[in-house]
């Protein structure tokens, strides 16, 4: 290898030490090879300092470059003596000239073929590394979108759902369900419900009456249910609280308030719960579903109104109905346990 030391035992052998003989081009010549870019650049400015400087040239450049180079390696081992970066002195036009010539001889060097197919592989790897780590963060961040959208979605139909039933019961808060009326040829049904409704209510009139008509399928061995629409809310009121007397009676006939269909589903498994003697009782009031809750020793338990299949001891609710119920409980104001 070719180095400054060794380029001046040549020039001693020689009989030739002033430093004007040191011609510019073959010292970055002998850099470049020698040494890497840093110490090139280095090398660059030392050359200039060297044949500007005011000195009685009895230094060799060899001398000096060395001597500069020390002191350069020095600086870099100190932190303390590190000059920043916003201090660093302006390059001079040599060490422009060298940087532009550097610069374009990179950019010959990478426009030749086997320049870019040495790279390119190396290149290609760091962008396939790059492109999948951004893609998987952002499936991890869809799929996060994706999940909460699926949540909020589910809140909201749970919450239209609860709204719109709840608008259901109220347009049905003048209506009550008789079931256990026989039916016969060519009924007069409105004289029927008359006659049942006058045990609790013995002055009714027909003017009390809206309208009345049997709903659902008949099923063998029990007659239609009648969905009665009653022309006031005070009288309807008047029916809930008497009908214990006609609910009573051995004729198997039940006046009931006329529920929704998904709260006549809740209502009937609380029934089934009160026949399992899982609870101590079940009502309705104004469209609300209520169980008294039964405590270990038998003994009634405090009043709670029920809003889905999830709270009836003794139900088996399925995945879905446990995740509206879930959902539900962000969103409902009313407590669960009520005075009645």
């Amino acid at each position: 290898m070719y180095t400054p030391a060794r380029a001046k035992d040549d020039r001693k052998r020689k009989g030739s030490t002033s430093p004007f003989q040191i011609q510019t081009d073959p010292l970055l010549a002998t850099g470049a090879k020698s040494y890497n870019l840093k110490k090139s650049k280095l090398q660059q400015s030392t050359i200039t300092a060297f044949m500007t400087e005011d000195t009685d040239r009895n230094t060799s450049y060899e001398d000096y470059l060395e001597a500069t180079m020390s002191k350069a390696e020095l600086s870099q081992a100190s932190p303390a003596t590190t000059t920043p970066l916003s201090s660093s002195p302006i390059p001079d036009e040599a060490f422009t000239s060298t940087l532009n010539a550097v610069t374009m001889e990179l950019t010959k060097a990478f426009g030749k073929p086997e320049v870019q197919n040495a790279i390119r592989p190396m290149i290609t790897l760091i962008l396939r590394e790059q492109i999948d780590k951004f893609i998987t963060s952002l499936r991890k961040e869809i799929h996060d979108l994706k999940y909460e959208l699926s949540s909020v979605t589910l809140q909201l139909n749970g919450m239209l759902n609860e709204r719109c039933d709840d608008l259901e019961q109220y347009g049905r808060r003048n209506c009550i369900r008789i079931s256990g009326i026989a039916e016969t040829p060519n009924e007069i049904v409105e004289n029927k419900v008359i006659d049942v409704l006058k045990q609790v209510i013995p002055d009714i009139a027909p003017s009390d009456i809206q309208n009345s008509h049997r709903v659902g399928k008949p099923i063998m061995g029990n007659p239609q249910k009648i969905i009665v629409r009653l022309s006031n809310y005070k009288t309807k009121v008047s029916i809930m609280r008497g009908k214990k007397v006609v609910n009573s009676a051995e004729d198997n006939i039940y006046i009931n308030e006329d529920l929704t269909r998904y709260r006549a589903h809740i209502f009937k498994h609380t029934r089934k719960s009160f026949k399992s003697n899982l609870i101590n009782g079940c009502w309705t009031r104004d469209g609300k579903i209520f169980i008294r809750e039964r405590k270990p020793d038998g003994t009634d338990g405090l009043i709670t109104r029920i809003t889905s299949t999830v709270q009836i001891p003794g139900y088996k609710p399925s995945p879905e109905e446990l995740l509206n119920f879930n959902l539900s409980q962000n969103t409902h104001s009313e407590p669960e346990s009520t005075a009645v």
